[in-house]
C-alpha cells in the first residue's frame, strides 16, 4: 500500500467512473462506491444534488492500493493519531 494525500475528487453522478486525485495524480476508481467509503470514512462528504463535498476530504493523509489496471481498490485513513480501538472501527466502515 502507498500513503499519500487526497488532492481533490472528481467525477460524474452519471457516469460511474470518478478519480481519487492523490498528491497529484488522478486515480480511478467507482464512483459512487468511492464516495460511500469516503463518507464512512471521513464523515461530511456527500453533499446535495449528488456532489462531494471538496472541504470534508482535502488534505486527508490515506494509505491507498491500485490495483493491477491501475483503479483504485482500497483506502483507509492514515491518520496516526487515532486510538488502536478506533482505528479498528474505521477499518470496519471503510
Amino acid at each position: 500500500m502507498d500513503r499519500g494525500t487526497i488532492d481533490s475528487f472528481v467525477g460524474s453522478w452519471s457516469s460511474g467512473l470518478g478519480y481519487l486525485v492523490i498528491d497529484g495524480r488522478p486515480v480511478p476508481c467507482d464512483n459512487a462506491a468511492t464516495v460511500r467509503a469516503l463518507d464512512a470514512c471521513f464523515g461530511g462528504v456527500i453533499a446535495p444534488g449528488h456532489l462531494v463535498d471538496q472541504e470534508s476530504i482535502v488534505g486527508r493523509e490515506i494509505w491507498y492500493q491500485v490495483g493491477l489496471w491501475g483503479v483504485l481498490e482500497a483506502f483507509s485513513p492514515a491518520d496516526d493519531n487515532i486510538p488502536e480501538d478506533e482505528k479498528e472501527e474505521q477499518d470496519e466502515l471503510c
